[in-house]
C-alpha cells in the first residue's frame, strides 16, 4: 500500500505542498496559473477501478468490506481518495459506530483507530449514541508499518456513513500516511473521516 500517494490534503495543505514542490516556486510568489493547473490535476476525479493502482498492486485489500457494486461507483483519485455519495446528510450531532473491522495482521490498529475516531468525534462535538440513526462503518483494509523509499507508514480505510431515516449512504476509500509513524497516520485517518462526516452536516 503506497501511503505516500494517498495522504489526505486540504486545499490550504495542497497550496503548501505545491509551494514546496520546487525550489524556484519556494523562492518566489507561486504562479497562480501553475497553482490552478496543479489543483485541477490533483483534484481530477476518475473511476476507482480504472484509476487506482490498488486494483492491481493491492488486490488483496479489495472485497473484504466494500462489494463490487460499490467499487464500480467510487470516483476520485489517489490523493484525496475515492467516494460515492447517495445523498447522505448528518441531521444532528449523534452517531453510532455500527462496524469497526481490521483486516490487517496488526490487531493494535483496531484499538488505536477506535480511540482516535472517538477522540475526533468528541472534538467535533459529535456524540456517540447507540440509538442514533446516523451509522458509521469502518474497515482498515491495508497497512504499512514502516517507511520505505516508496511509502510512508499508514493505513488504507474503507468507510461508510448511513442515515437509517433517509436510507442514504456515503462511501469512501482513502489512505493516510505520516512520516512520524503509524500512530500519527491512524490519528490523521480518523480526523479525515470525521471531517468528511462534518462536511455532510445539514446547515442550520
Amino acid at each position: 500500500m503506497r501511503t505516500d500517494r494517498v495522504k489526505n490534503y486540504s486545499t490550504w495543505g495542497l497550496l503548501l505542498i505545491l509551494a514546496a514542490s520546487g525550489g524556484s516556486v519556494c523562492a518566489q510568489v507561486p504562479d497562480p496559473w501553475y497553482l490552478l493547473a496543479e489543483l485541477r490535476r490533483l483534484s481530477a476525479t476518475k473511476p476507482f477501478l480504472t484509476d487506482s493502482p490498488d486494483v492491481y498492486l493491492e488486490a488483496q485489500s479489495l472485497n473484504g468490506f466494500f462489494t463490487p457494486p460499490i467499487y464500480r461507483k467510487l470516483q476520485g483519485n489517489v490523493y484525496f481518495g475515492y467516494q460515492y455519495d447517495e445523498g447522505f446528510l448528518l441531521q444532528n450531532n449523534t452517531v453510532q459506530i455500527e462496524v469497526l473491522k481490521n483486516l490487517t495482521p496488526d490487531a493494535s490498529c483496531w484499538t488505536a483507530f477506535q480511540l482516535a475516531l472517538e477522540t475526533s468525534l468528541k472534538a467535533a462535538s459529535i456524540r456517540l449514541d447507540p440509538q442514533a440513526h446516523h451509522q458509521i462503518g469502518v474497515c482498515i483494509v491495508g497497512m504499512e508499518s514502516h517507511e520505505t523509499p516508496q511509502t510512508l507508514p499508514g493505513i488504507m480505510v474503507e468507510a461508510y456513513f448511513r442515515n437509517s431515516a433517509t436510507r442514504k449512504s456515503f462511501f469512501i476509500r482513502y489512505g493516510s500516511g505520516h512520516h512520524r509513524g503509524l500512530p500519527m497516520a491512524i490519528r490523521l485517518s480518523a480526523e479525515t473521516l470525521v471531517s468528511h462526516l462534518v462536511s455532510k452536516a445539514v446547515k442550520q
